[in-house]
């Protein structure tokens, strides 16, 4: 056991970010990094929200950490070793590019996810800086807005809250939609890739089902 922290809906990461590997938790009070082994603190980074509806899941790249709140947006702290010890800073914050509660993918240096006006968005890693964005794929209102993403090797796939998948480039420089399909109802279901096979669910807003679709030319 570890701290006393409220446990937020984000799962922990672990992974080696600054050289030390760490396990990250970002918790209604904030990201926390600990000692996977033993759970001893090495850094805790506060985020104060209103709800403390903290939901995305961690994202490690080089010596960065981001996680997002819809209030403060998409946030980035930078982690080394430093005299033995594991410190931290903030690197950059972008409000224009907060994330609510559906967790973004990284491919590269870059991330892909949706943003606070329902767009799809692709952000440069190192510098916070929104790469493009693109609307007119999720039609839910703002703060009920969801999309769940799976990296494709070059590609990405999109599942949106109202059961359709897309499938566009990992492309930094444009948007390219690849293709679109419904493949089911209202869902916020994040679904998982095997073997060729996609594994989702709906129900959001009456009783679902669960899809087993088998994904062609996807990689």
């Amino acid at each position: 056991k570890s701290q006393n922290d409220l446990a937020g809906y984000a799962p922990p990461l672990i992974a080696k970010v600054g050289g030390a590997e760490q396990l990250f938790c970002y918790t209604v009070e904030g990201l926390v990094s600990l000692n996977p082994k033993d759970g001893a603190l090495h850094w805790r980074f506060p985020i104060s929200t209103p709800f403390g509806r903290h939901v995305t899941t961690p994202i490690g790249y080089q010596g960065l950490v981001i996680v997002s709140s819809v209030e403060e947006g998409l946030m980035a702290t930078e982690t080394q070793i430093s005299n033995n010890k594991i410190v931290h800073k903030r690197a950059w914050t972008s409000k224009p590019n907060a994330i609510n509660f559906s967790s973004p993918i990284r491919i590269g240096g870059y991330l892909y996810g949706l943003g606070p006006q329902k767009n799809l968005i692709c952000v440069d890693l190192a510098t916070g800086r929104q790469q493009w964005s693109k609307t007119g794929y999720i039609f839910t209102s703002a703060d009920k807005a969801h999309a769940a993403f799976i990296a494709m090797n070059n590609k990405v796939l999109a599942l949106t809250d109202t059961g359709e998948l897309v499938l566009f480039e990992a492309n930094p420089n444009k948007f390219v939609e690849l293709g679109r399909v419904q493949v089911c109802g209202k869902t916020w279901s994040n679904p998982a890739y095997s073997n060729g096979v996609l594994y989702l669910r709906d129900g959001l807003t009456k009783p679902g089902h669960l899809y087993g679709i088998r994904l062609t030319d996807a990689q």
